[in-house]
């Protein structure tokens, strides 16, 4: 098409993607990567456009215009989101967060799969993950002692299941403008804890900002997520959550093509580990 232009976007770490712009506007085109799941994030195309099209007109996550390619080449088109990705502020993100999680999933969302729910079920994915890996590797990961037992909560309500910083688009500068969803190929049914935890995470925060989020920046996150409920089982099942993104980083650096950005994203969860058993 005339006056188009592509321009390749590097702020995925899994998809390729592109931002199209002519005078219909900025588009981004998204095309999947094969084999790019992984143990703590999936890459599915059709569940990006079920969310997408259930979420459109909320603010939470950019509009699909259309889904195209096969089975085996799939991509996506939707609007670009224009903006920043989240850096600072984390009070913003906690309540797009809260906002997701309210929203009441439709009869189209409930073929999502479900996300781990309580203690054995996060363990027993941890230890799938340390079953890959090089045993002097696996050694480096000490199990959480004493791990407390916390029963699934049984909650059912939606996930992104990635919301680390890069996939936060802000708006505006503007306190009341809530950061925009992004990238949402790992979606699911399930405790909203979890989104929190990925967001809170220090690895992910390391590998995004360079930097874990300070005491106080948690403690304003939770304070704007406003679910006392949540953050109890947040707490309770801290060990077992540093526990899982430590083993996800380390299955990260073991893989045929490493991503060595995760090394000081490991060291930044084995610390927040150690920390907790004092």
């Amino acid at each position: 098409m005339p006056d188009q232009t592509w321009t390749v976007l590097r702020g995925g770490r899994t998809n390729h993607l592109w931002k199209v712009e002519d005078p219909r506007g900025a588009r981004v085109v998204k095309r999947y990567a094969s084999n790019a799941a992984t143990p703590l994030f999936r890459n599915d195309p059709p569940d990006e456009a079920r969310v997408l099209v259930a979420l459109e007109g909320t603010g939470l996550a950019p509009q699909l215009l259309y889904a195209a390619g096969s089975s085996t080449d799939p991509f996506l088109v939707y609007r670009h989101q224009a903006g920043k990705v989240w850096r600072e502020g984390p009070q913003k993100v906690a309540r797009t967060l809260k906002a997701l999680h309210a929203r009441p999933v439709t009869a189209a969302l409930t073929a999502l799969p479900a996300a781990p729910d309580g203690t054995d079920a996060l363990a027993q994915q941890t230890r799938a993950m340390i079953a890959t890996l090089p045993a002097a590797q696996a050694g480096r990961l000490p199990r959480p002692d004493p791990l407390r037992h916390m029963p699934p909560s049984g909650i059912r309500c939606l996930l992104h299941g990635d919301p680390v910083p890069d996939n936060l688009v802000c708006t505006s500068d503007d306190l009341d403008a809530l950061p925009v969803l992004i990238d949402w190929q790992c979606p699911a049914l399930g405790d909203p804890v979890l989104d929190l935890a990925i967001f809170l995470s220090p690895a992910m925060q390391q590998i995004a900002r360079g930097r874990v989020l300070s005491p106080d920046e948690k403690h304003a996150f939770l304070a704007a997520y406003d679910d006392p409920a949540a953050a109890d089982r947040l707490d309770a099942l801290q060990p077992v959550l540093h526990w899982r993104m430590a083993a996800y980083c380390l299955w990260k650096i073991h893989q045929d093509r490493p991503d060595m950005a995760y090394g000081a994203a490991l060291a930044a969860e084995l610390a927040a580990l150690k920390d907790l058993s004092g």
